[in-house]
């Protein structure tokens, strides 16, 4: 299982239109938080979020987040109705 890196994520995540291209890592380098564009949400049953935050491998307090992951919660992204 690959650990979420900056450069895996943004890789992953290139040229879906769904997803703000800009991510934003916090300044311990320990999570990456993506937003969604306009229209979409993470979750239409919490609140219709448009960020998400994911660990990365860099983080000493919490197991990191994988690829597989973020690919799963991509796949969950949904229009808001």
């Amino acid at each position: 299982m690959t650990k979420l890196t900056p450069s895996n994520i943004l890789s992953t995540i290139k040229s879906d239109k769904r997803i703000d291209q800009n991510v934003e890592f916090d300044g311990e380098g320990e999570r990456a938080l993506i937003w969604l564009n306009e229209g979409w949400t993470w979750n239409a049953l919490d609140g219709n979020r448009s960020v998400e935050a994911f660990i990365l491998f860099t983080n000493q307090w919490e197991p990191a987040d994988t690829v597989a992951f973020l690919k799963s919660r991509i796949k969950n992204i949904e229009p808001i109705r």
